[in-house]
């Protein structure tokens, strides 16, 4: 499986609060988008992914059927949830800390995608993109109900503010999704600071024109850049085979 991964601190922020994961053999892609005071994002985005990737690698190499994983995707999401807490009860600088955080395991010609908060996943199938997860956030449940529309809702002011995301309790209710993915489809994993300045349509196009995982990686931090670079940027592309 081609896959690639790629992250910006952006034109604005002092430090970067994204990380990611990409394990092509394994099949397994994250993107954690860190929320807190001065660091303590960093500190919650790296335990995230860290905590995440470790023990979905252990579940892919055991080779679980899909109903077991599934459930190791949620206790994984449970267990970053709950060291994060724990830490940000212990150093003061680190109150509040909590993060964003999507994954997405490719297995069997099957995605599962576990996620809590606002980093997405998006399929890219017959020239097409679409969007797979929902933002825990009331403009995401505004744009599913259609009492929104998408290019409202990329400039709401409450887009980014988070119901739900792993850290900021002890458990979180991990929103998980299954849908198949054919050869030539691509996987596309993102922070805000990629779909908050970038219209889907020209991330598809984007797409369409760059085959090349990297280099779509790149191009895509380009255009957010472009467009103001007011977040850290984050993404990862996985093209199915």
């Amino acid at each position: 499986m081609q896959a690639a991964a790629q992250s910006d601190i952006g034109l604005v922020r002092s430090n970067n609060e994204d990380a990611f994961w990409c394990d092509p053999v394994r099949g397994i892609f994250i993107i954690a988008d860190g929320i807190g005071g001065y660091k303590s994002g960093e500190v919650a985005a790296a335990m995230a992914i860290e905590i995440v990737s470790a023990e979905l690698t252990v579940a892919m190499d055991k080779r679980l059927p899909e109903d077991q994983l599934i459930g190791a995707m949620s206790d994984a999401f449970n267990s970053a949830s709950k060291e994060i807490f724990a830490a940000s009860q212990k150093e003061e600088s680190n109150q509040g800390m909590a993060s964003s955080l999507v994954t997405g395991v490719i297995q069997n010609s099957n995605c599962l995608i576990a996620h809590a908060g606002d980093t997405r996943a998006y399929l890219y199938h017959s020239r097409k993109l679409s969007q797979m997860t929902v933002d825990d956030t009331p403009v995401g449940i505004m744009l599913k109900r259609g009492y929104i529309l998408p290019d409202k809702a990329r400039t709401h002011p409450m887009k980014n503010v988070l119901l739900k995301s792993v850290g900021n309790k002890a458990t979180v209710e991990t929103n998980i999704t299954r849908f198949p993915v054919k050869p030539g489809e691509r996987l596309l994993l993102c922070s805000d600071g990629l779909w908050s300045l970038v219209d889907a349509e020209v991330i598809s196009e984007t797409l369409a024109m760059n085959a090349d995982p990297q280099t779509a990686c790149q191009s895509l931090i380009d255009l957010a850049k472009n467009a103001g670079g007011s977040d850290n940027i984050t993404v990862v592309i996985a093209n199915a085979e």
